[in-house]
């Protein structure tokens, strides 16, 4: 008989995904037993399961290691970004409870909907073999359509689930279909695999085949990414879906879809002559949509998700560039934006809760009514307008050179334009949250864990403005780790070693 041996498993590379997915099951477990009134125990096992990953990612993220058949990598973009999609769920967890209750939406599956989502987002970004990562978007996805329409007694809720579900079906499908030519071309769906092609195809070009994949798989990624023209679902479903499930999936859809970008964009480094001027335009018209559509809003969440398109604009700038600088400003900025955008969205949950409009006009005269939420939605404002020195400035920063440096100087001065157009608006919310109410309103006070969350983004924010190179180093570190290794003579890859590299 022959002998079957097991595969070597690297259970250090797997725990933070393991433990995210084992905290969701027991919030899944403990909502049963819980009366409907009570979810705080839910909130605690949550924080308690996301510190541990986090704790668990920190503690392995200066390695780099394969496992589960290669499927599986452990390296530092991983633990960066993940950090990051743990981060965003943690400020999500402390900022639902009194906004749930507040409501009227005490579904406990709240809770166990947002950890899935987080070990979908988390195992798309620790891996490079696409049926892998179409499995984490989609354990993502689906949780972020049953989220959308949390709020079961309001139709604009239970619309913006069907369009985001239908729509996002339907790229879906693409990015499928993509993944299916990719194996037709390679034999193979591991992103690893591509320069091989180049370097035995005749004439060093790009298979009709595999270019054809490629197109397929920007597509379904690019709807994920809120990039123009694929974002007409972003503005419908940030308004419609409940103002908690909005803050959690502005940051982490964002995080989770540039994060494979960057290593697809990686692996067919050598056919940039094909992807660049499709990204150059996917980015150009975000900046310039997403910036002047937001100029007319008058809905808070809707000017923030055309904002989020806009920044998706910015965010693509580094693909474009395709250098190391440019790689480095979209990890900074993915985590930067995560803070910003949470934060943002964080403000307009603490009104929604207190029963308030989540407009414009109804942002004017807050700090007549809650000073701590002005301050905080300011240093929010002035970070998204790249005000310097917050952390959005230097997400900025980085990137405009990155464009730079890559002679991309039309786009680069297209990012300093399409982000005065976007200082338009942020500065005149920021100034209008010191003026004079429209209308009298009753002052509110912040529950304990929604100040925590706040003063975590807000912190977070100035931590990172003042001290840049405190994720840069990390980011460069992971830019040179990323690059794609060539396959053998035989075709296999060689295995990453495990060795620590001080930063």
């Amino acid at each position: 008989m022959e002998a079957f041996f097991a595969p070597e498993i690297d259970w250090s590379a797997v725990a933070p995904i393991g433990i995210v997915v084992a905290t969701a099951l027991a919030t899944l477990i403990a909502e049963l037993f819980l009366p409907r009134h009570q979810r705080t125990p839910l909130v605690i096992i949550g924080l308690v399961g996301v510190g541990l990953a986090a704790y668990f990612q920190l503690a392995s993220w200066q390695t780099r290691a394969t496992t589960f058949g290669e499927m599986v990598v452990a390296d530092t973009l991983g633990a960066l970004l993940s950090l990051a999609v743990l981060g965003a769920t943690a400020l999500t967890l402390l900022l639902a409870e009194d906004y749930l209750q507040a409501r009227g939406l005490r579904y406990g599956e709240f809770y166990p909907l947002v950890l899935f989502a987080s070990a979908g987002a988390i195992a798309m970004l620790t891996t490079t073999n696409l049926m892998v990562m179409f499995i984490g978007l989609e354990t993502l996805s689906i949780a972020l359509y049953v989220l959308s329409g949390l709020s079961r007694t309001e139709a604009r809720s239970e619309e913006a689930a069907l369009k985001y579900f239908l729509l996002g079906a339907f790229a879906s499908a693409f990015l499928l279909y993509g993944i299916a030519l990719m194996y037709g071309a390679l034999g193979s769906v591991d992103l690893r695999s591509v320069p091989l092609v180049w370097s035995t195809a005749q004439g060093g070009g790009m298979p009709a085949l595999l270019t054809a994949s490629l197109v397929l798989l920007l597509i379904g990624l690019a709807f994920k990414a809120s990039l123009v023209p694929f974002h007409l679902w972003t503005p419908d479903v940030y308004q419609g879906a409940p103002t908690i499930a909005t803050a959690y999936m502005s940051a982490v859809a964002k995080v989770a879809a540039f994060g494979v970008l960057i290593r697809l964009m990686a692996s067919f480094a050598p056919g940039a002559t094909l992807w660049t001027p499709l990204l150059w335009w996917l980015s150009a018209l975000s900046m310039v949509v997403g910036n002047v559509a937001a100029l007319i809003q008058r809905d808070a969440k809707r000017m923030l998700a055309y904002s989020s398109i806009a920044h998706a604009g910015y965010l693509a700038v580094g693909l474009v560039s395709a250098n190391s600088t440019g790689t480095v400003g979209m990890i900074y900025y993915l985590i930067a934006y995560s803070l910003m955008t949470l934060g943002a969205f964080g403000v307009l949950t603490l009104m929604a809760r207190a029963g308030d409009a989540t407009t414009v006009d109804a942002l004017q005269g807050l700090y007549r009514r809650n000073p701590l939420a002005a301050h905080a939605m300011a240093i929010l404002m002035l970070s998204l307008a790249g005000i310097p020195p917050t952390a959005g400035f230097w997400g900025k920063w980085y990137l405009f050179f990155a464009a730079i440096e890559a002679n991309q100087v039309l786009l680069a001065l297209l990012l300093a334009l399409t982000s005065v157009v976007g200082a338009a608006y942020y500065l005149q919310l920021t100034f209008s949250l010191y003026a004079e109410p429209r209308e009298r309103a009753a002052a509110w006070r912040v529950p304990a864990p929604m100040v925590v969350a706040m003063l975590a983004s807000v912190i977070g924010l100035i931590g990172l403005g003042v001290f840049p190179a405190s994720i840069t180093r990390a980011a460069q570190y992971a830019t040179r780790q990323i690059q794609v290794e060539q396959p053998s003579v035989e075709g296999q890859t060689a295995r990453w070693s495990h060795d620590r590299v001080d930063l």
